[in-house]
């Protein structure tokens, strides 16, 4: 009997240490996974906070990530100190962005190399676009913001926020900026084969073939995709277009033109619609709130545009109920639609 009670007291003993050891287990895991994620919080605020964020008022510490062309030694450009400011002056007022780490390029140098400002490119949304040869062997896509844009000034601001922390091969590459005599500029790495629409609607222009469509496809989701998922806060674009699809020497497509964008978790709201007929989601126009469903609107209508080669304010949703439409719609009909693009 004595026996069978010593076992018993044993036996709690041993199943009493064993709860002890298994709750002192269990806190010193809790206590170090809480710990380990307030520290990845902190990082993680750190970060943010030396990032440059749209819609805040944050500081910037983080470097840009320069293209290839502009990282030989020769390479004309200014590096501003660590806390440098960009100034914008607008009509009437000030408004300053942190550009710490973005190259400064001299307003002489850029009238010198865009030849007095007559290499025009294109014109931008809120203002032209010209080439610029550089003495050092670089070529640059010049946007420079109209003196009388008032929008275009913020939007000019929203870009170099958002793209002084955003690195993706599927992106452009914000080179430089200039803000000298009054003038605005931001630089871009070259983009030799300009945007897709002017591939599918220019003249004189070969139609791309097939596998070119299907990767430029695949590279602007890869862009979007980032943005969505891999950019912290998610960023929606909301004007996916194709003349905001440029193609660099080998093709490769690069979403550009981040004047509209926003962080989908901060400003979710707007009481302005924004973006291009014809892309627009109407969830997005009825409801007023942008989220990542509108890039994927406008991705799926950038996606018809590219097989059809009709312009979505051009009739093209009219070819895709053709195609969505009864077996009866003749298929020599719709194949005379598309086989001429």
């Amino acid at each position: 009997m004595e026996r069978m009670k010593g076992v018993s007291e044993g036996l709690i003993i041993g199943i009493t240490v064993g709860v002890v050891i298994g709750v002192l287990l269990a806190v010193g895991i809790l206590l170090c996974m809480r710990y380990r994620r307030s520290q990845a919080q902190i990082r993680s605020s750190s970060s943010r906070r030396a990032s440059t964020l749209p819609i805040r008022t944050n500081g910037v510490n983080a470097c840009v990530m320069l293209s290839d062309s502009t990282t030989g030694q020769e390479s004309p450009r200014e590096v501003e100190d660590r806390g440098a400011s960009l100034w914008l002056e607008g009509p009437g007022r000030k408004s300053v962005i942190s550009a710490s780490g973005i190259p400064k390029y001299a307003y002489k140098e850029l009238q010198k190399a865009t030849s007095n400002f007559t290499t025009l490119l294109g014109q931008g949304a809120f203002g032209p676009v010209y080439k610029a040869d550089l003495s050092s062997g670089e070529t640059l896509a010049v946007k420079v913001l109209a003196n009388n844009s008032k929008q275009g000034e913020k939007e000019f601001q929203t870009e170099v926020l958002l793209l002084g922390r955003l690195h993706h091969r599927n992106l452009v590459n914000l080179v430089g900026y200039c803000a000298e005599k009054g003038q605005h500029m931001l630089l871009y790495a070259y983009m030799p084969n300009r945007s897709l629409a002017s591939h599918l609607y220019g003249e004189n222009i070969a139609p791309l073939r097939w596998d070119l469509r299907v990767n430029i496809a695949l590279d602007v989701a890869r862009g979007l995709e980032y943005l969505h998922d891999g950019a912290v806060p998610p960023v929606v674009h909301r004007d996916i277009k194709s003349p905001n699809i440029l193609l660099d020497q080998f093709m490769h497509a690069r979403v550009a033109d981040f004047g509209l964008s926003r962080e989908e978790m901060v400003t979710p709201n707007e009481a302005d619609i924004r973006g291009t007929y014809g892309y627009l989601d109407p969830e997005y126009v009825s409801s007023r709130s942008f989220t990542k469903k509108s890039d994927v609107y406008s991705y799926g209508v950038l996606l018809f545009e590219m097989v059809a080669g009709r312009n979505p304010q051009q009739g093209l949703m009219e070819y895709v109920e053709l195609v969505r439409g009864p077996s009866s719609v003749p298929y020599s009909f719709m194949e005379e639609c598309f086989s001429e693009h």
